[in-house]
């Protein structure tokens, strides 16, 4: 029974991975190109870390990785915060609606 998965070699994994931080694609994007579930692709990401001499980026990429990530952690940050308060809402019209079952 074929699974439809493909082999990757560990020079594909490689290729793959320099693309990815090189060209600032989301994970989404690379696994759609590649046809790889994105826990594989944060699998290989863990097993050859940006700074492993297998994937031998360049410096600069490795800058712009951690510029691109510096940048987006404000707008995470503001996300969640805004998602606590909806939850803390949420939860106080809840126990509104407790009480006056009460």
């Amino acid at each position: 029974m074929k699974t439809g998965r493909t082999k990757f070699t560990e020079s594909d994994k490689l290729s793959i991975l320099r693309e990815y931080y090189a060209s600032g694609a989301s994970l989404y994007s690379m696994s759609k190109k590649y046809g790889i579930e994105r826990g594989t692709l944060r699998y290989w990401m863990n097993k050859y870390p940006m700074n492993s001499e297998s994937l031998s980026l360049p410096s600069q990429t490795i800058e712009d990785v951690m510029a691109r990530k510096k940048s987006n952690e404000p707008d995470e940050i503001a996300k969640l915060q805004a998602r606590i308060k909806e939850l803390e809402k949420a939860l106080a019209f809840s126990e509104l609606g407790i009480k006056a079952r009460d």
